[in-house]
């Protein structure tokens, strides 16, 4: 009873079209998330606030850290998420702004280039490194 009267659901929790919806970084990648809806919908909880401080503190060179992070939570923790959040920002200053303050950190970025991988690709020709390399243009350095 007290979950009830302490929390409002949005209306989208009650909406039977989206009751299904399962993102996946193939749906970040082809462009199929709208951004602003994805924010309206998501909360930054501080784990997630977290991951972005550190990427853009490393992506504007802010910060001597090592360049990957590793994200471990059990199945359905938001690993996913997380890094969708991550990449929708990347690619879009000005939502970056809007979601993270003016003055935050990747303030001074432009456009960042979001490549990735997901596991449900495991039948890709030249395996992982091979996929980032054609998404970045540099598919001749691999061969079969």
């Amino acid at each position: 009873m007290y979950l009830k009267t302490s929390c409002t659901p949005r209306e989208s929790v009650f909406n039977r079209d989206r009751r299904d919806v399962v993102l996946d970084l193939s749906d970040l990648m082809e462009s199929k998330i709208d951004a602003e809806d994805f924010f309206e919908e998501n909360f930054i909880t501080s784990g997630i606030k977290t991951l972005l401080e550190k990427t853009f503190s490393r992506l504007e060179g802010s910060i001597d850290q090592a360049s990957t992070f590793l994200i471990a939570q059990a199945m359905g923790g938001g690993k996913t998420h997380n890094m969708i959040a991550l990449g929708l920002l990347a690619q879009d200053p000005k939502l970056r702004m809007k979601i993270l303050g003016k003055n935050s950190l990747g303030a001074t970025l432009g456009n960042v280039r979001v490549v990735s991988f997901t596991g449900r690709q495991s039948d890709a020709p030249l395996g992982i490194w091979g996929s980032i390399a054609e998404q970045l243009g540099k598919k001749e350095v691999f061969n079969n």
